[in-house]
């Protein structure tokens, strides 16, 4: 069965993200999120459920690999997150 992408805004994303996510998940259904009106993303079904992303943040990122700001991708996203963990705490 193919679906046609459907066009939802952030809100609507926001109210419906349970129901969209069982969709695309059981259904395999394709929304595409849009922000005042322009395509910005989309919730797409995973395509191997064996995919293991939690440690492996330089195949992630590589889309990032001519950033010179960013040579280990996983060293760069444990010191964000340390950083964003930091001042969460008040520290």
């Amino acid at each position: 069965m193919t679906f046609m992408l459907q066009y939802v805004s952030v809100k609507d994303t926001r109210d419906n993200l349970a129901e969209m996510v069982g969709r695309v998940a059981l259904s395999g259904e394709k929304f595409v999120i849009t922000k005042f009106g322009k395509p910005t993303a989309m919730l797409v079904p995973v395509i191997s459920t064996e995919a293991d992303f939690s440690d492996n943040f330089d195949e992630v990122f590589g889309a990032w690999s001519k950033r010179g700001d960013v040579r280990d991708a996983s060293s760069w996203v444990k010191k964000i997150r340390g950083e964003l963990n930091f001042r969460r705490s008040g520290g």
